[in-house]
């Protein structure tokens, strides 16, 4: 192992004593870079999940379904993330998987805040709404798929790997980028962050960054911790999302509740099927499965 993952090793269960540029900067001089690319195609689509913190919150505007735009938020309440240093917007969404056909499930799961603690809930109400977005240019992005725990359990990770190992495994460093590809995919699935301990993220997004601001790539897909590594995530720079990524209509309000214990089936309680001038006025509807069959 290279002197950067065995500093970085060293560290990852104290990254609350060790500051975020310390680890940008050890990931800048580790040698030999090893990163593994993937394509999101021309015509795939992306669900992303906004939580409503009251019931009675609406969105009215795409600006209010994408990344986070208000420089306020961003400033007093964005904290590391996977992808995301400190005060930083980034698109957090989920795209279709062998085991998972419907993403809006996964970005639900990695979105919701009472279901990473649901056993706390004897009776509980959550709305969240689910925005789709088109890809309308093809997207390269690094792509971690080197994860123990996702390929035990995963179609893509496993098809993945195959095919990144024909690429790079006749090459003299073939090890050392397997080390790095399993370290940094480790991190990506690391499943031990608990409410205030975001600095956990502190290796991610730092490699996330380093790469974003040194290659020509603008995103990364990871597998989904919280749909235990089935599902299959994306983040996004926000300059790729006002480029390459269109919102489609219908956006949807759904509703997921808990009455004495017992998970509900999940519904649709409204759509804004027309999105308005520029996306910027949704006209919402309640949801009626008969017009919609």
């Amino acid at each position: 192992m290279n002197s950067t993952l065995n500093f970085l090793t060293d560290v990852r269960d104290r990254l609350n004593h060790v500051p975020y540029e310390h680890i940008y900067s050890a990931i800048a001089d580790m040698r030999d870079k090893f990163i593994p690319t993937a394509i999101i195609h021309k015509g795939a689509y992306i669900d992303r999940v906004r939580i409503h913190k009251k019931l009675t919150d609406i969105f009215y505007k795409e600006e209010d379904v994408s990344y986070i735009h208000d420089k306020e938020i961003i400033e007093h309440y964005v904290g590391f993330g996977r992808a995301n240093k400190e005060k930083q917007a980034i698109f957090y969404g989920a795209v279709e998987s062998p085991e998972i056909k419907q993403p809006r499930i996964v970005a639900y799961f990695e979105t919701s805040p009472i279901l990473k603690e649901l056993e706390k809930y004897n009776n509980i109400t959550e709305l969240f709404t689910v925005s789709r977005w088109r890809v309308i240019e093809d997207i390269e992005v690094m792509e971690m798929i080197f994860s123990d725990e996702a390929l035990k359990v995963s179609k893509y990770a496993r098809m993945s790997l195959e095919n990144q190992l024909q690429n790079f495994q006749h090459l003299p460093l073939a090890k050392e980028y397997e080390e790095q590809g399993r370290f940094f995919s480790n991190e990506f699935a690391r499943s031990d962050v608990r409410p205030g301990e975001d600095y956990k993220y502190k290796i991610t997004s730092a490699y996330a960054n380093y790469i974003w601001a040194n290659t020509n790539l603008k995103g990364i897909t990871y597998p989904s911790v919280q749909s235990a590594y089935l599902g299959q995530n994306v983040a996004l720079l926000p300059e790729i999302v006002d480029s390459s990524l269109k919102l489609e209509s219908p956006v949807g309000i759904f509703k997921f509740e808990r009455i004495n214990g017992i998970n509900q089936p999940v519904d649709s309680t409204h759509l804004a099927i027309d999105l308005g001038e520029n996306n910027a006025a949704f006209v919402w509807q309640e949801y009626n499965p008969e017009e919609f069959k």
